[in-house]
Protein backbone atom coordinates (compact mmCIF):
# COMPACT_ATOMS: atom_id res chain seq x y z
CA UNK A 1 0.00 0.00 0.00
CA UNK A 2 3.13 2.27 0.94
CA UNK A 3 4.42 1.73 -2.31
CA UNK A 4 1.08 2.52 -4.48
CA UNK A 5 0.84 5.40 -2.41
CA UNK A 6 4.63 6.96 -3.36
CA UNK A 7 4.06 5.72 -6.97
CA UNK A 8 0.57 7.67 -6.93
CA UNK A 9 2.02 10.73 -5.85
CA UNK A 10 4.47 10.70 -8.01
CA UNK A 11 2.57 10.40 -11.09
CA UNK A 12 0.37 12.96 -9.95
CA UNK A 13 3.30 15.24 -10.27
CA UNK A 14 4.15 14.35 -13.80
CA UNK A 15 1.12 14.87 -14.84
CA UNK A 16 0.69 18.37 -13.52
CA UNK A 17 3.71 19.27 -15.80
CA UNK A 18 1.74 18.41 -18.74
CA UNK A 19 -1.64 19.84 -17.58
CA UNK A 20 -3.44 16.13 -18.58
CA UNK A 21 -4.62 13.58 -16.60
CA UNK A 22 -5.17 9.88 -16.73
CA UNK A 23 -7.87 8.57 -18.64
CA UNK A 24 -7.93 11.80 -20.74
CA UNK A 25 -9.04 10.98 -24.19
CA UNK A 26 -6.69 12.29 -27.62
CA UNK A 27 -9.45 15.00 -28.10
CA UNK A 28 -9.04 15.97 -24.64
CA UNK A 29 -5.30 16.50 -25.07
CA UNK A 30 -5.35 18.49 -28.05
CA UNK A 31 -7.84 20.75 -26.82
CA UNK A 32 -5.74 21.25 -23.69
CA UNK A 33 -2.20 21.26 -25.04
CA UNK A 34 -2.91 22.02 -28.73
CA UNK A 35 -1.18 19.93 -31.63
CA UNK A 36 1.73 17.74 -30.79
CA UNK A 37 5.35 18.88 -32.22
CA UNK A 38 5.33 14.56 -32.82
CA UNK A 39 3.24 11.49 -32.97
CA UNK A 40 4.14 7.90 -32.98
CA UNK A 41 1.73 5.04 -33.38
CA UNK A 42 2.78 1.63 -31.98
CA UNK A 43 0.20 -0.72 -32.56
CA UNK A 44 -2.39 0.02 -29.83
CA UNK A 45 0.09 2.93 -28.21
CA UNK A 46 0.21 6.80 -29.62
CA UNK A 47 2.69 8.45 -28.04
CA UNK A 48 2.55 12.52 -28.22
CA UNK A 49 5.77 14.94 -28.22
CA UNK A 50 5.26 18.32 -26.56
CA UNK A 51 7.99 21.29 -26.01
CA UNK A 52 7.09 20.35 -21.92
CA UNK A 53 7.07 16.50 -22.12
CA UNK A 54 5.26 13.31 -23.64
CA UNK A 55 2.28 11.90 -23.30
CA UNK A 56 1.92 8.23 -23.64
CA UNK A 57 -1.69 6.97 -24.71
CA UNK A 58 -3.32 3.59 -25.43
CA UNK A 59 -6.45 2.54 -27.32
CA UNK A 60 -6.93 6.53 -27.01
CA UNK A 61 -6.53 7.12 -23.35
CA UNK A 62 -3.35 8.65 -21.33
CA UNK A 63 -2.09 6.10 -19.19
CA UNK A 64 0.92 8.02 -18.94
CA UNK A 65 3.14 11.37 -18.97
CA UNK A 66 6.53 12.55 -18.52
CA UNK A 67 8.25 15.52 -18.09
CA UNK A 68 10.91 17.15 -20.09
CA UNK A 69 13.43 16.89 -17.17
CA UNK A 70 12.20 13.47 -16.61
CA UNK A 71 12.89 12.06 -20.38
CA UNK A 72 16.17 13.75 -19.93
CA UNK A 73 17.30 12.32 -16.78
CA UNK A 74 16.28 8.96 -18.48
CA UNK A 75 18.34 9.50 -21.47
CA UNK A 76 21.56 10.47 -19.18
CA UNK A 77 20.71 6.99 -17.35
CA UNK A 78 20.37 4.90 -19.89
CA UNK A 79 16.59 4.31 -19.94
CA UNK A 80 14.68 5.12 -23.24
CA UNK A 81 12.30 7.67 -23.31
CA UNK A 82 9.06 7.74 -23.92
CA UNK A 83 8.90 9.07 -27.22
CA UNK A 84 11.39 9.87 -29.56
CA UNK A 85 12.46 14.10 -29.47
CA UNK A 86 13.33 16.05 -32.73
CA UNK A 87 16.37 16.87 -33.32
CA UNK A 88 17.37 20.60 -32.15
CA UNK A 89 17.72 21.50 -35.96
CA UNK A 90 15.35 19.91 -36.72
CA UNK A 91 11.52 21.43 -37.50
CA UNK A 92 8.54 20.28 -35.66
CA UNK A 93 6.78 17.27 -37.06
CA UNK A 94 3.46 18.23 -38.80
CA UNK A 95 1.11 15.39 -38.62
CA UNK A 96 -0.30 14.25 -41.92
CA UNK A 97 -4.14 14.95 -42.63
CA UNK A 98 -5.35 10.82 -42.53
CA UNK A 99 -3.18 10.43 -39.20
CA UNK A 100 -5.18 12.53 -36.73
CA UNK A 101 -8.00 14.65 -36.37
CA UNK A 102 -8.15 18.27 -35.12
CA UNK A 103 -10.15 19.91 -33.28
CA UNK A 104 -9.24 23.48 -34.19
CA UNK A 105 -11.48 24.99 -37.49
CA UNK A 106 -9.85 27.62 -38.16
CA UNK A 107 -6.36 26.38 -38.77
CA UNK A 108 -7.78 23.45 -40.51
CA UNK A 109 -9.11 25.73 -43.04
CA UNK A 110 -5.66 27.42 -43.20
CA UNK A 111 -3.90 24.18 -44.06
CA UNK A 112 -7.06 23.54 -46.75
CA UNK A 113 -5.80 26.86 -48.33
CA UNK A 114 -2.32 25.90 -48.06
CA UNK A 115 -2.35 22.30 -49.43
CA UNK A 116 -5.21 22.83 -51.66
CA UNK A 117 -7.48 20.21 -49.75
CA UNK A 118 -10.92 19.68 -48.88
CA UNK A 119 -12.09 19.85 -45.22
CA UNK A 120 -13.83 17.68 -43.39
CA UNK A 121 -15.87 17.93 -41.13
CA UNK A 122 -17.15 15.12 -38.55
CA UNK A 123 -20.25 16.49 -36.35
CA UNK A 124 -20.69 13.96 -33.55
CA UNK A 125 -21.26 12.64 -30.17
CA UNK A 126 -18.33 9.94 -29.41
CA UNK A 127 -19.24 8.96 -25.71
CA UNK A 128 -23.22 8.28 -27.03
CA UNK A 129 -23.78 8.15 -29.99
CA UNK A 130 -24.30 4.85 -31.36
CA UNK A 131 -23.89 5.24 -35.36
CA UNK A 132 -21.77 7.57 -34.75
CA UNK A 133 -19.31 4.95 -33.25
CA UNK A 134 -20.19 2.78 -36.20
CA UNK A 135 -19.33 5.36 -38.50
CA UNK A 136 -15.82 5.51 -37.07
CA UNK A 137 -14.98 2.27 -36.57
CA UNK A 138 -16.34 0.90 -39.70
CA UNK A 139 -15.38 3.54 -41.94
CA UNK A 140 -13.47 6.05 -40.47
CA UNK A 141 -10.32 4.79 -38.61
CA UNK A 142 -9.99 2.41 -41.98
CA UNK A 143 -6.88 1.83 -43.65
CA UNK A 144 -8.94 2.66 -46.89
CA UNK A 145 -10.41 5.88 -46.06
CA UNK A 146 -7.35 7.42 -44.05
CA UNK A 147 -4.87 6.35 -47.14
CA UNK A 148 -7.89 8.66 -49.25
CA UNK A 149 -8.07 11.37 -46.66
CA UNK A 150 -4.01 11.86 -46.44
CA UNK A 151 -3.53 13.23 -49.70
CA UNK A 152 -7.66 15.14 -50.16
CA UNK A 153 -8.96 16.18 -46.81
CA UNK A 154 -8.23 17.68 -43.77
CA UNK A 155 -9.97 16.12 -41.06
CA UNK A 156 -11.74 17.79 -38.24
CA UNK A 157 -13.77 16.25 -35.40
CA UNK A 158 -16.29 18.41 -33.79
CA UNK A 159 -17.48 16.22 -30.83
CA UNK A 160 -20.32 16.75 -28.62
CA UNK A 161 -19.75 14.19 -25.83
CA UNK A 162 -21.81 13.82 -22.30
CA UNK A 163 -18.78 12.66 -20.31
CA UNK A 164 -16.09 14.05 -21.90
CA UNK A 165 -14.35 17.26 -20.19
CA UNK A 166 -13.69 20.02 -23.40
CA UNK A 167 -12.74 23.70 -22.93
CA UNK A 168 -15.29 26.48 -23.43
CA UNK A 169 -13.79 27.85 -26.28
CA UNK A 170 -14.05 24.38 -28.15
CA UNK A 171 -17.12 23.64 -27.03
CA UNK A 172 -17.90 27.62 -28.11
CA UNK A 173 -16.63 26.81 -31.79
CA UNK A 174 -18.62 23.41 -31.99
CA UNK A 175 -22.01 24.93 -31.24
CA UNK A 176 -21.01 27.75 -33.63
CA UNK A 177 -19.73 25.45 -36.76
CA UNK A 178 -23.03 23.20 -35.61
CA UNK A 179 -25.83 26.31 -36.28
CA UNK A 180 -23.90 27.34 -38.74
CA UNK A 181 -24.14 23.97 -40.80
CA UNK A 182 -27.58 23.56 -39.11
CA UNK A 183 -27.19 20.34 -37.98
CA UNK A 184 -30.56 18.33 -36.97
CA UNK A 185 -28.31 15.05 -36.09
CA UNK A 186 -25.06 12.99 -35.72
CA UNK A 187 -23.20 11.63 -37.09
CA UNK A 188 -22.98 14.15 -40.13
CA UNK A 189 -20.19 14.39 -42.28
CA UNK A 190 -19.75 18.26 -44.15
CA UNK A 191 -16.85 18.86 -46.74
CA UNK A 192 -15.86 22.41 -47.53
CA UNK A 193 -13.64 23.19 -50.26
CA UNK A 194 -10.57 25.15 -49.49
CA UNK A 195 -12.12 28.41 -49.26
CA UNK A 196 -14.65 27.28 -46.65
CA UNK A 197 -17.70 26.80 -48.93
CA UNK A 198 -19.67 23.88 -48.08
CA UNK A 199 -20.22 21.01 -51.41
CA UNK A 200 -22.37 18.36 -49.24
CA UNK A 201 -22.76 16.15 -46.22
CA UNK A 202 -23.63 12.55 -45.47
CA UNK A 203 -24.03 10.60 -42.59
CA UNK A 204 -23.38 7.10 -41.81
CA UNK A 205 -23.54 4.50 -44.49
CA UNK A 206 -23.23 1.08 -44.54
CA UNK A 207 -21.02 -1.55 -46.66
CA UNK A 208 -17.29 0.11 -45.14
CA UNK A 209 -15.53 2.92 -46.89
CA UNK A 210 -15.37 2.18 -50.35
CA UNK A 211 -19.04 3.52 -50.90
CA UNK A 212 -18.47 6.17 -48.51
CA UNK A 213 -15.44 7.43 -49.99
CA UNK A 214 -16.91 7.21 -53.88
CA UNK A 215 -19.91 9.60 -52.13
CA UNK A 216 -17.08 12.07 -51.04
CA UNK A 217 -15.74 11.82 -54.37
CA UNK A 218 -18.74 12.92 -56.06
CA UNK A 219 -19.87 15.60 -54.15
Amino acid sequence: MKTLLIATVLLTSSLRLVAVHLGDSLEMVIAEKGQPSNKLQAGANTILTYSDGSVKLREGKVVACKSTKELTDANVKGAPPSAPHPARNSPPATPASGDIWSTDYEAALAQARNEGKQVCLFFTGSDWCGWCQRLDGEILSTPEFKDYAAGKLILVKLDFPKNILQSEALKTQNKQLAMQHRIQGYPTIVILDSSGKRLGALGYMQGGPAGFISKLQSL
